[in-house]
């Protein structure tokens, strides 16, 4: 986990980064956290930094998440939308293997009830993800 204090100059700089939409600022960026204690805490800022953007510029966010390939491995943001998908949906009653399944290649398919309740009531953060997700499962 990251240290609280060094970890807001480091989101504030990715946010900047990814408003930029320049994939070689955004390679350039990920090279740079590598002064971050541990994988997980710069897979941790990346995340905040996507949140932080989908609430202050979705067109930047949009164009994130449609080339997210440049900031993988450090973050597969595929996988954080199946979890966050997965996890709403159990907390609204749905089953898994019922009501939707998370298949091969970040693919989540689900009945169309669950989609529908998947994007009520979601932060503009979590509506992006979770449309990405829906999105690669048509």
């Amino acid at each position: 986990m990251c240290l609280p204090n060094t970890r807001e100059p480091h989101i504030e700089l990715a946010i900047d980064v990814f408003k930029s939409q320049n994939p070689v600022l955004l390679i350039s960026l990920k090279d740079f956290l590598t002064v971050l204690p541990n994988p997980k805490c710069v897979e941790e800022v990346l995340t905040a930094a996507l949140y932080e953007l989908a609430e202050t510029d979705t067109d930047a966010c949009r164009w994130i998440l449609r080339n997210s390939h440049y900031l993988e491995p450090e973050l597969d943001i595929a996988a954080v939308a199946i979890q966050l998908a997965s996890t709403k949906l159990q907390k609204q009653g749905f089953v898994l293997g019922i009501d939707f399944q998370v298949e091969l290649n970040h693919r989540l398919q689900v009945t169309e009830q669950a989609k529908a309740r998947l994007m009520i009531e979601n932060s503009p953060g979590d509506r992006l993800l979770i449309e990405k997700i829906l999105q690669a499962s048509d």
